[in-house]
C-alpha cells in the first residue's frame, strides 16, 4: 500500500515536471516567435526604405541628360526631383532656377566612407614617429601650394615653398607666394579662420593671392569694396564663354551672403555644405583672377575642421589629377537645363574628397611599411643609441621629407652637439650608408641599407 501510494506520488511529480518544462518552452517559443515577426517586420521595413530610396535616388542622371534623350519626360521628372520629399533646397538661384539636391545613395554611400576612412587615416598618422609625421605634412603641404598654383597656370617651385616654410621671413623675392604659403600652413595648427562674411572673404583673398596677382597685372585686382564691380567670363582653351559671373558688387555681395549662410546652416549635412559653397563660389566668381585658389582653399579649410588637417593639404592634387571632370561638373551645373540641381555636383565633389584620403591612406600605409623594415635593419646592425637615432632620424627623412638634413639640423631635432653629429656622420659605419646629393646635407641611401 505505502509502495503504491509512493508510486502515484512519483507519477503525479512527474507529470508536473512535464507539465512546468512543457510551459517554460512554451513560452520561450513564443518569445522567440515574437521576435522572430518583429525582426522580419524591421527587416520588410528596411527593404521598404531601400526600395523607395532607390527608386527616388538610383540612377541618378543630370537632368539635361533628359532634355534631350526623353524630352517629353524632362519636366516631369524635374518636378519629381525638386518636390520630391527628401530634396534639400537652398536660398539660391542658378539663372532663375531655386538650387536643390538629393540625397542619393551614392552620396550617403560617399559621405559614410569619407567618415570611415578618416578614421583610418587619423589611426595610421598616429603611428608615426614625430619628426616622420612633421616631415610628411610639409611634404604634402607643399605639393599643395604648388599644384593649386598650378591649376591657374602660375609656375611655383617646392624650392621656393620650401624655403618660406623654413626661415619664416617675407622677402621681396618670395613676397609673390608667401601669404599662400602662410595660410596653408595654419590649417595643420587647426588655426580658426573667420568665414563668415564678404569681408572675411576679402580678407583670405588679400593673403592668399592679391601680393602675387598685383605682381603679374594690377587692373586684376578687385575694384569694389570687397569684389569685382566689372563683369568677368570663364573661357575655354578655345576662347569660348563657359561661363560668366555674377554681374555688379551689389548682387555679388548678395550672392555671397546667401552662399555663407548656407554654408554656416547647421541643419544641412556639413559635407554637403562645403561642397555646395565650392561650387556657389565658383558661380557667383566674385573677383577678376585668383578665385580658383582662394575657393580650393576655403574648401581645404572647412575639411581640415570637419575631418583631418591632413586631407586639406591633398585636395588641389586630387583636382588636378581629375581636372576635366571637376570642370565638367561645373559646366554642367550651370547649364540652364539643369535647372538648379546640384546634385551632381555634390556627388562629384564628395568623390574627389573621397579620392584624396583614400590617397593618403595608400601612401602613408606604404611609407610605414618600409620605415619598420629598415628599421628593423637599423636595429639589428647600430646597437649604439647615438649611431642609431642619427641613422633612424635620416631613414624617417628619406621616405616622408623633401629634401636632404645638414648636420645642423639633425643636431637640433636629436637634441645633440653640432660636433658629436658631425664626427658621427663621419664614421665608416655610418659614411658608408649616407647619400649626399647637396653639399653638407644628407640622405640614406636605402638600397646599401637593403644589404646589410
Amino acid at each position: 500500500m505505502i509502495l503504491l501510494i509512493a508510486h502515484k506520488k512519483r507519477e503525479k511529480l512527474k507529470i508536473s515536471l512535464v507539465f512546468y518544462f512543457y510551459m517554460y518552452y512554451i513560452q520561450k517559443i513564443k518569445k522567440l516567435a515574437y521576435f522572430l515577426i518583429f525582426y522580419v517586420i524591421l527587416l520588410l521595413l528596411l527593404k521598404f526604405t531601400l526600395y523607395f530610396l532607390r527608386r527616388t535616388t538610383m540612377d541618378y542622371h543630370i537632368l539635361k541628360k533628359y532634355r534631350y534623350t526623353n524630352r517629353n519626360q524632362f519636366e516631369s521628372i524635374y518636378s519629381s526631383r525638386y518636390k520630391n520629399e527628401l530634396a534639400l533646397h537652398y536660398d539660391f538661384e542658378i539663372h532663375g532656377f531655386p538650387c536643390f539636391s538629393l540625397p542619393t545613395t551614392e552620396i550617403l554611400n560617399l559621405t559614410s566612407r569619407i567618415y570611415k576612412l578618416t578614421q583610418t587615416l587619423i589611426y595610421l598618422k598616429s603611428k608615426l614617429p614625430q619628426i616622420a609625421l612633421e616631415q610628411y605634412t610639409q611634404t604634402c603641404l607643399v605639393d599643395e601650394v604648388k599644384l593649386t598654383n598650378e591649376i591657374e597656370g602660375v609656375n611655383s617651385t617646392r624650392r621656393e615653398i620650401q624655403d618660406i616654410l623654413n626661415t619664416q621671413s617675407i622677402t621681396k623675392k618670395n613676397m609673390r607666394l608667401y601669404g599662400l604659403v602662410q595660410k596653408y600652413n595654419l590649417l595643420k595648427n587647426s588655426e580658426k579662420i573667420s568665414i563668415h562674411n564678404c569681408s572675411d572673404i576679402r580678407n583670405i583673398y588679400n593673403e592668399l593671392v592679391s601680393e602675387e596677382i598685383k605682381n603679374n597685372d594690377p587692373l586684376n585686382l578687385p575694384d569694389g569694396i570687397f569684389f569685382r564691380r566689372k563683369s568677368v567670363s570663364v573661357y575655354s582653351p578655345h576662347m569660348k564663354e563657359i561661363h560668366r559671373g555674377i554681374s555688379g558688387e551689389t548682387e555679388i555681395i548678395a550672392c555671397m551672403e546667401k552662399a555663407l549662410f548656407i554654408l554656416h546652416n547647421k541643419s544641412i549635412p556639413p559635407l554637403i555644405r562645403i561642397s555646395v559653397f565650392h561650387y556657389l563660389f565658383g558661380y557667383i566668381h566674385p573677383f577678376y583672377d585668383g578665385n580658383g585658389r582662394t575657393n580650393r582653399f576655403i574648401s581645404s579649410y572647412l575639411l581640415s575642421k570637419e575631418l583631418e588637417p591632413l586631407i586639406s593639404y591633398h585636395l588641389a592634387k586630387t583636382i588636378k589629377q581629375n581636372i576635366s571632370k571637376y570642370y565638367k561638373s561645373f559646366d554642367y551645373t550651370n547649364d540652364t537645363d539643369n535647372r538648379g540641381d546640384l546634385t551632381g555636383f555634390i556627388t562629384n565633389f564628395l568623390e574627389i574628397i573621397l579620392a584624396s584620403i583614400e590617397a593618403l591612406i595608400d601612401s602613408l600605409e606604404d611609407k610605414i611599411k618600409r620605415l619598420h623594415y629598415f628599421e628593423q635593419i637599423l636595429l639589428s646592425n647600430f646597437k649604439d643609441k647615438t649611431d642609431y637615432g642619427i641613422l633612424h632620424l635620416l631613414l624617417q627623412n628619406s621616405l616622408f621629407g623633401l629634401e636632404p638634413l645638414s648636420a645642423r639640423e639633425m643636431a637640433e631635432m636629436l637634441d645633440k652637439s653640432y660636433v658629436t653629429i658631425n664626427n658621427r656622420l663621419k664614421k665608416d659605419s655610418i659614411k658608408t650608408l649616407l647619400r649626399s646629393d647637396i653639399p653638407h646635407k644628407y640622405d640614406l641611401d636605402l638600397d646599401i641599407l637593403k644589404t646589410l
